[in-house]
């Protein structure tokens, strides 16, 4: 376990598990933001072997701990995918979350870093602290032979609490269900942002016992979006180039999987989740060989007072 401090936030990192981001406080309000581990102990998955086998997609992301901020990258849904003649594994929720990152102090903050076998790229999260900020910089870079077609998005699992609303992008006209939800219906059904059927300002009660999961249909130009708190004071901001992570998924567990109760914004490179799914409606990003992705996403804390 790495800290990272200043007189306003404390950071905790995991470099054994991606770099996932296990605490992140706001020190004035006494609040934490990242979703708690439920039994204080992180298992260390296995990495990907390609072996033309079941195995080939890796950890069963389900049987791990669901908590605290991750990437989530080169996907999320596992599949085969057949790329200039070659066979790509794309491992359950991709390969940054079971996998050790090297950690170097640098005067900003920290590096992370991780080269992956299976794919050939080379992965680096440098975070940095500013105030009640922090900044996630990124850079990826295709060290293979090959075109690498990829998914990039944040699998930050917050804080939920009945209370807390959703700050979604204004230019989000509508919104579409993509897991089958008691209120909103089957996958793929699509509603206009203000209806009267769900508000998507909320989150369901902790006695619903469920879990949603939509997307905003289409790009948003606006390049933030966050949650407020307004029993503890907080409102949290993330701030990002919208034509880099221009799709946005919202994750929402009231109960209803595996009793957790987390809330998470997904910007992303792509719509949505899987790479053969991003293809099909030309969302998919490519890095040819040796070209470099970089981008930056900031989380912000901010006090609202009371």
């Amino acid at each position: 376990m790495y800290i990272l401090e200043n007189d306003k936030l404390a950071v905790h990192v995991l470099p054994e598990l991606g770099g996932k981001i296990t605490s992140l406080y706001l020190k004035e309000k006494e609040f934490e933001l990242a979703a708690p581990n439920r039994t204080g102990q992180y298992r260390l998955p296995g990495g990907v072997v390609q072996t033309g086998k079941k195995t080939d997609f890796g950890p069963d992301f389900s049987q791990y701990d669901a908590s605290g901020l991750d990437d989530a990258f080169p996907n999320i849904d596992p599949g085969l995918v057949e790329w200039q003649g070659r066979k790509l594994y794309y491992p359950d929720h991709g390969e940054i979350w079971s996998h050790m990152m090297e950690l170097q102090e640098i005067p900003e903050g920290i590096r992370l870093s991780y080269a992956s076998a299976a794919f050939g790229y080379a992965y680096e999260k440098r975070m940095e602290l500013k105030d009640s900020s922090l900044s996630l910089h990124y850079r990826i870079e295709n060290r293979g032979g090959g075109e690498f077609p990829f998914l990039w998005t944040f699998h930050g699992l917050m804080r939920y609490e009945e209370d807390m609303r959703l700050l979604l992008p204004t230019d989000f006209e509508y919104y579409r269900n993509v897991l089958s939800h008691p209120v909103l219906g089957e996958e793929g059904r699509i509603y206009p942002a203000r209806n009267g059927i769900y508000d998507f300002s909320r989150v369901p009660a902790p006695e619903s016992k469920s879990m949603v999961k939509y997307y905003g249909e289409g790009k948003s130009r606006e390049g933030a979006c966050g949650l407020w708190y307004p029993s503890r004071g907080v409102r949290c901001m993330l701030r990002y180039d919208a034509q880099t992570l221009p799709y946005l998924g919202v994750w929402i567990t009231a109960g209803g999987y595996r009793g957790d109760c987390n809330c998470a914004l997904e910007p992303s490179t792509g719509f949505y989740d899987g790479i053969s799914r991003a293809r099909e409606n030309g969302s998919l990003k490519v890095i040819k060989p040796g070209e470099i992705f970089s981008f930056t996403l900031e989380i912000c804390l901010e006090n609202t007072g009371s």
